[in-house]
């Protein structure tokens, strides 16, 4: 999937680009299958929350908290799976960073759930062990 390649290739880089046409507004993000708005305090049909937790926004706030509790963040999509009739694929991912504030290193293996439609990201789901989301949330709070 070229497009989730550049992707990953633009993160590791340090950079927040998004290839043209991979995100639309209405891109959905979950977390351990709890949807981004509910993580920001708000609900879906609250055009605001709406708004930064969906599409291009979306990904750039997980990205930039993403990268400032891991210094250097490498991510790598270690196998994909086909999609299947409905559009999901299942990504085993590999996150590796140290974790600011301690520069502990973080090596985590998590699964990314996507649906994607005509070249297009519909939803994406990370799935990781609470232990993992600990580490980063004590490490964003790091100056």
């Amino acid at each position: 999937m070229k497009k989730l390649d550049d992707l990953v290739a633009a993160f590791n880089r340090g950079s927040l680009d998004v290839p043209d046409g991979f995100l639309t507004p209405n891109t959905t993000f979950s977390l351990n299958g709890r949807p981004y708005e509910s993580l920001l305090g708000g609900s879906a049909d609250d055009p605001l929350i709406r708004l930064l937790a969906r599409g291009s926004a979306g990904y750039r706030t997980a990205a930039k908290a993403l990268h400032y509790a891991l210094q250097q963040p490498a991510l790598t999509v270690e196998s994909i799976s086909n999609a299947d009739a409905a559009g999901l694929s299942l990504a085993k991912l590999r996150v590796e960073g140290r974790l600011r504030g301690s520069d502990a290193p973080f090596d985590a293996q998590w699964l990314l759930k996507i649906v994607c439609r005509k070249d297009a990201l519909v939803s994406a789901d990370v799935v990781c062990p609470d232990g993992d989301l600990q580490k980063i949330t004590a490490a964003r709070r790091q100056p």
